[in-house]
């Protein structure tokens, strides 16, 4: 997970809609963000630790241009700057590279030395190898293994590109004499750009003076949606790959209500990706839906964080429990995922405790997590995965709640509106097709 934005105009300073294109890519990565301009003088390139806002608002004298690309980031600080026989260029990258230490290997018996062990550097080593950028990301695509969305920003011109198997989310939009891509719609919205349509799988394009082209789609038998993204990874005011992320969580949640019904109360969410699966549930439930806890609103996303000790401090302390909704009430409670369950054992269920909760049940907005994901940078050993050693019932018990029940396949391949088989289903199954 990271959020690419990158836009140009024929005609204006892109400058307000790189900084707020990017700004509303912050759910997808909070540790590093950064910003690259060109205006015909050369790139300019400024990347921080932080929050976008927070590290820019301040800190975008001389960044004016009529082309850019942006960056949020929870593993490392793009973009990231290379002079090649191409010339100079900026690039910024999301996705995770499986064969990353063969490729590093290949590369330094060519003679390559490297500053970083981040998968972008490898990117950009191999597409500079190459004498022109769309045969060089060509020539990438045939060489990784992985999932990856990218753009790069050159003199005059920014390529973008989508993994062939359409893993990673990334779509375009237009305005009076602009172009921008990004990685979820969300950016668009408030700067005024109107969706034209999803990049296809494999799709590289050019853009420039505000207007794109296609220069070529990397061919593929396999397309793998991450299905993750409808259930957890997008913002909810998003459309991928043309399902509103939306429309989806509460389609999910009316599944779970269907299969799973509860005598309860309220309906209530842990916030913010549960709340879209909890007002499905409680519609189709016809029962309330109310609010136990509140995401307090200056701490991020806990399943994002880099390291399990950062992710266990912000669970802990970015929900706040809500009493006067919770004593002597039954709940059902839904979320996007049961990870090693800890969470929910140690905080949530605690809190509700504490606060004279009569029962709880919990309805998770996805299959039980058995694998780690190989296609992003938070991979998890199977051995933290609560569901890879426990059963459905087990895992209730661990974590100390009346009921509990999953989603199925079959309610993620409905509410997504897309073939299973067009879905990746690696960290809910153990079977990686790519």
């Amino acid at each position: 997970m990271c959020g690419i934005f990158a836009v140009s105009s024929a005609k204006d300073n892109i400058i307000d809609d790189l900084f707020l294109g990017t700004f509303y890519l912050q759910h997808r990565g909070q540790q590093y963000c950064g910003l690259s301009t060109y205006a015909g003088e050369g790139l300019k390139i400024r990347t921080h630790r932080g929050l976008v806002r927070a590290a820019f608002t301040d800190d975008l004298a001389g960044l004016d241009g009529r082309l850019g690309i942006g960056h949020t980031s929870l593993k490392d600080r793009q973009p990231l700057k290379l002079d090649s026989k191409m010339g100079e260029f900026t690039i910024c990258f999301e996705g995770n590279i499986i064969n990353l230490a063969e490729l590093t290997a290949e590369l330094k018996k060519q003679g390559h030395s490297f500053y970083t062990d981040a998968d972008i550097e490898v990117i950009a080593k191999l597409i500079a190898q190459s004498d022109d950028f769309v045969s060089g990301i060509e020539y990438m695509a045939a060489k990784v293994r992985g999932a990856y969305a990218l753009v790069i920003l050159a003199k005059g011109k920014i390529y973008a590109a989508r993994d062939k198997h359409a893993f990673r989310p990334m779509v375009i939009g237009k305005k009076d004499g602009s172009v921008a891509v990004t990685s979820e719609s969300c950016s668009f919205v408030n700067l005024g750009y109107q969706i034209v349509r999803d990049f296809k799988p494999g799709e590289i394009i050019e853009i420039s003076d505000g207007e794109f082209t296609t220069k070529k789609i990397v061919p593929s038998d396999l397309i793998q949606y991450c299905a993750f993204e409808w259930v957890y990874t997008a913002n909810v005011a998003s459309t991928i790959d043309g399902m509103s992320v939306d429309i989806a969580r509460r389609s999910i949640g009316a599944c779970l209500a269907r299969r799973y019904p509860a005598k309860v109360d309220i309906a209530a969410a842990v916030p913010n990706s549960g709340i879209g699966h909890a007002i499905g549930y409680a519609q189709e439930a016809k029962i309330p839906f109310d609010n136990v806890f509140i995401k307090y609103d200056y701490a991020s996303r806990s399943y994002t964080q880099p390291t399990q000790a950062e992710r266990d401090r912000e669970a802990k302390v970015k929900l706040i429990p809500v009493p006067a909704k919770i004593a002597g009430r039954s709940v059902v409670i839904c979320d996007d995922s049961i990870v090693r369950g800890t969470q929910m054992k140690n905080d949530l269920v605690v809190k509700l405790r504490n606060n004279g909760v009569r029962e709880i049940h919990v309805r998770v907005a996805c299959p039980p997590l058995k694998a780690p994901c190989l296609y992003g940078v938070a991979t998890r050993s199977k051995k933290e995965l609560a569901a890879h050693e426990k059963s459905v019932e087990d895992i209730r018990k661990y974590i100390g709640v009346d009921g509990l029940a999953y989603a199925t396949l079959e309610d993620l391949e409905k509410s997504i509106g897309k073939p299973l088989e067009q879905l990746c289903t690696s960290c809910w199954t153990d079977v990686y097709k790519v």
